[in-house]
This record gives C-alpha cells, sequence and structure tokens, in this order.
C-alpha cells in the first residue's frame, strides 16, 4: 500500500469523527422553546365536573386563551363530582394530577382538608368579599371564586306590585313560595330579624331570636303565605304564584320563556338589615404538588385569563351561574335584568370562611326548620334538639 493511500484513508476517517463531534455537539446544545425541535411549553391540566354545555363552553374558551397564549399548552378532564376528591388524593399522593382544579365551594373544602391545594397563585381582586372568604382557610386563600349564585325575590309584574316589607307581603300581597325553607334561601329574612348561630364562639341554635323566627315560619305556612313547592319555577312561570324566592341564577330561565318578571333583594323587606348566604359557588384552586417555582407563573396566567369578565361572561351563557368578579356587573351592557339586583346581593351577602363552624350548624338549623315545617315538632323542640347536636358535632375531635 502507498503513502498516498493511507494519507487518504486517514482524512476521510477524520471527516468522519468530524462530522460525528459535529452532530454530537449540535445535539446537545439547548434547543430554544417555541423554534423548531425546542422543548415543549409547559402543560397545565385542569380538572373540572361542568357537565354538557358549559364543560362545551369551558372547552372553547380554553382553546382561545391557549391561542392567545401560545407558551403555555392546556389540558382539559372531565371528573365527576362523585369521584372528585378521591381520585385528586390518589393522584396527588403518586405525585401526578393536575395543576388547577374547577370545582364547588364543598369539594374545595374537602380538597382542601386533605391537602392537595396550594395557596392561591393569582388572587382575584375583584372577587367580592363574600365569594373570597368561603374559600379561606385561617384567612388564607385556598381558591379563587369564580362563578356564584345568591337568593333573590322574583315577582311577575304584570300581577304583583313590590311589598314594603314583609308584613305587607304576608298579608296584603298573598305571600311567597320557594323550592326550600332552608338558611341558604332565607338567611336574610333571618339574620335581618336577629337571628344567629354563634355566641363568643359557641353554638346557640336554641336562641329566642331563632326560636321566634321559626315560629313566624310556621305561622305563615299555616296561613298559606308561604309555600314550599320544588317546582316553584315552573308554578310562577306559569302564573300559579306571584311571588318566589329563588336564586339570580334563574333569571336567564324565566328571560327565555318570556315571563313579566322583575326581582329585589330579600332584606330590603327586613329594613335593610339581612345578608344573604351565597348559593352555588365554583372556585378555581391550584395543586400542592403541582404549584412549584417553575410552573406557579403559567399557572397564574391561565387562572388570570380564566378570571376575566369575558370569560365568566361566555360561561353564564351556557349555564345560570353568575360570575363572581365585581368587574362584570360594571360593564355597561350588564346594567340591567338580573345584574343590578345580583351584584347588590353579592356585595352584601354573608361572608363565612370555609372552615367558620356556622357552616356545620346551618344543616343542623335546616333540619329543625325541616321538623317543624312537616309538622313532627315545635320550633322549642326543634331548635333544643338541634342544639344538643351542635356541642355533640363540635366537641368530636
Amino acid at each position: 500500500m502507498t503513502l498516498g493511500y493511507f494519507l487518504r484513508r486517514t482524512i476521510t476517517l477524520g471527516s468522519l469523527i468530524a462530522a460525528i463531534l459535529i452532530l454530537v455537539i449540535g445535539c446537545a446544545k439547548a434547543p430554544q422553546t417555541g423554534q423548531p425541535g425546542g422543548t415543549a411549553p409547559p402543560v397545565v391540566e385542569i380538572w373540572h365536573s361542568l357537565p354538557g354545555a358549559e364543560g362545551d363552553a369551558l372547552q372553547a374558551q380554553l382553546q382561545t386563551i391557549a391561542k392567545t397564549h401560545p407558551e403555555v399548552i392546556i389540558k382539559l378532564k372531565y371528573v365527576s363530582e362523585m369521584s372528585f376528591v378521591d381520585l385528586a388524593f390518589k393522584a396527588e399522593a403518586g405525585g401526578e394530577g393536575p395543576e388547577i382544579f374547577i370545582a364547588s365551594k364543598d369539594i374545595i373544602r374537602q380538597l382542601y382538608e386533605q391537602g392537595t391545594l396550594a395557596k392561591i397563585a393569582y388572587n382575584d381582586q375583584e372577587a367580592f368579599p363574600a365569594a373570597l372568604s368561603a374559600f379561606k382557610f385561617g384567612d388564607v386563600g385556598y381558591a379563587t371564586p369564580w362563578l356564584t349564585d345568591i337568593p333573590l325575590l322574583y315577582f311577575r309584574t304584570n300581577t304583583a306590585s313590590v311589598p314594603a316589607n314583609l308584613n305587607d307581603l304576608f298579608s296584603s300581597k298573598g305571600g311567597t313560595s320557594l323550592a326550600t325553607a332552608n338558611t341558604a334561601s332565607l338567611s336574610a329574612w333571618w339574620n335581618g330579624s336577629g337571628g344567629r348561630l354563634v355566641s363568643e364562639g359557641k353554638p346557640i341554635l336554641d336562641d329566642p331570636l331563632n326560636v321566634a323566627f321559626l315560629k313566624q315560619l310556621s305561622t305563615w305556612q299555616g296561613a298559606k303565605s308561604l309555600q314550599i313547592d320544588a317546582s316553584v319555577l315552573g308554578t310562577f312561570a306559569g302564573g300559579g304564584i306571584r311571588f318566589m324566592i329563588a336564586g339570580a341564577s334563574e333569571a336567564k330561565f324565566l328571560t327565555q320563556q318570556n315571563i313579566p318578571w322583575a326581582c329585589m333583594q330579600l332584606f330590603e323587606l327586613v329594613g335593610g338589615q339581612g345578608q344573604p348566604l351565597l348559593g352555588t359557588t365554583l372556585g378555581i384552586a391550584n395543586s400542592a404538588i403541582k404549584t412549584n417555582e417553575a410552573m406557579s407563573p403559567v399557572i397564574q396566567l391561565v387562572e388570570k385569563a380564566l378570571l376575566t369578565p369575558e370569560v365568566e361572561g361566555a360561561m353564564l351563557q351556557a349555564g345560570r351561574l353568575l360570575p363572581a368578579n365585581m368587574g362584570y356587573y360594571k360593564l355597561p351592557e350588564n346594567q340591567k335584568g338580573v345584574f343590578p339586583q345580583a351584584n347588590i346581593g353579592l356585595a352584601k351577602a354573608w361572608a363565612l370562611e370555609g372552615n367558620a363552624i356556622e357552616w356545620k350548624l346551618i344543616p343542623l338549623q335546616d333540619a329543625a326548620w325541616n321538623n317543624v315545617l312537616s309538622g313532627n315538632s315545635t320550633p322549642e323542640e326543634a331548635l333544643a334538639g338541634a342544639q344538643e347536636e351542635a356541642i355533640k358535632a363540635l366537641t368530636v375531635k
């Protein structure tokens, strides 16, 4: 073999080695996000329990958000309310699960109690105070309110006039109907008349003012001025009654059915002293294991986008729950219909933190009211029994 052959072979082998080194070095260089072959954007997974049209609307809104923010990939997963808490716990126990949860107040509370949630990543300064309080535990926010409801007194404008007070409503105006006579529906009348559940940190369900209010409910029912009707919305829509107590969320149905209606605050009938209790409320929370320094900015980005009046308004169109964001009610197009009254009610709603003991006592009071209105007990007996149950419940560790 000649010297030229060895030189040519050495050059060829050297060129091959050089090419391999260039390829290796090129592959080892950190690619840039958004460039061909670059690293993928961070993924934010969201679990929710919104059915049907509401779930579809959420998907559409997230697609719009993703187009506006291509630096993040958003994945959506439906989880039924029945299995939501259990699946979330198991997922996080294995280091998995979503970055964001969208769920009801009750589910958010359970997620908090099992340690599934981190402190809120995005604090919505425009949320109503009572809605914010509902997701606070130990004065720390673990979810941001998204959609909510508030009870109102509706009346048919073709057959009824505005009552001046409770006596006017239940005498000359003929009374009202509601689906369930409970604290959630009647809190503005109950606490506006002096009702309360706690004094100095102790339950007082059998307080004389609570007894007096329950007696009044029983009297109204006996006179057929207060009627409990599971189909109250249909009865009102059909003209069978002139007044009803229902959530602000029901206004959408009444308008669609061309019912001549108007509404007012329940606390206006007790001198403006009462505070309504929020109805069904959905919150947006973030995962305890997924909210870290790297992911927190993109979680905040998605949550902030979901909490805009435009997105909340789109969810209202798909469902019935109203935005929990005060900014929505400032928009010019929302100065009519149910929105002005809903805004007033939401602004004055009863602010209870998520772990307030009142949440444990309200079901006991509701059971006592049901016993009396079903004719199974006197107000004194029912509330005395509820007081005993409250003491037992609060002493259980």
